[in-house]
């Protein structure tokens, strides 16, 4: 597979990736640095082509999911779970299990802030207040799900690898 990154704004340039790992080290380019707009070409090794530009709020966190959206060979769903249960489930999880469901899918190995989160969150699930989500954050980083650095006006958080809980539909959160 080839990738071929343009990046406008503060970082901006150009970056080609070609082989197995170019997946692995676009996303983590992507995810190490700020964008205001990002186009990305994308080259299968059986020809397939792709095409996609980003702007707008998070523009590199939406080239990530792209890039990894397009890389999969097929999409497999699980077929054992019918999707009025997982909705139910959902249903059922408290604010702080759905906030963490969510950080895990749109943060995982970046560092974050609260705005950045609310902003993002309110963008796909609705009204959330900046207090809400400091306060959670902060009790994240207390259970050591989350790494916390800077000082209160410049407080960044990322996930802790070590304590990684991982949500599985059938029996809740669990430990691995």
């Amino acid at each position: 597979m080839k990738i071929r990154l343009e990046i406008e704004g503060k970082n901006a340039c150009s970056v080609n990736y070609k082989g197995p790992d170019c997946v692995e080290l676009a996303v983590a380019y992507l995810a190490s640095i700020e964008a205001e707009e990002v186009q990305v070409h994308l080259v299968k090794d059986d020809g397939t082509k792709a095409d996609a530009e980003f702007e707008g709020e998070f523009p590199g966190e939406s080239a990530i999911k792209f890039i990894l959206a397009s890389s999969r060979t097929r999409i497999e769903t699980p077929s054992q779970l019918p999707i009025t249960k997982s909705t139910n489930e959902m249903r059922d999880l408290t604010l702080k299990e759905r906030l963490e469901m969510f950080l895990r899918f749109e943060y995982r190995g970046m560092w974050f802030t609260s705005l950045n989160v609310k902003k993002h969150y309110e963008s796909i699930y609705g009204k959330i207040g900046l207090s809400t989500v400091s306060t959670y954050l902060a009790r994240m980083s207390r259970e050591n799900i989350l790494i916390r650095r800077g000082n209160r006006n410049q407080r960044e958080y990322r996930f802790n690898d070590e304590k990684a809980i991982v949500y599985n539909m059938e029996s809740g959160l669990v430990k691995t």
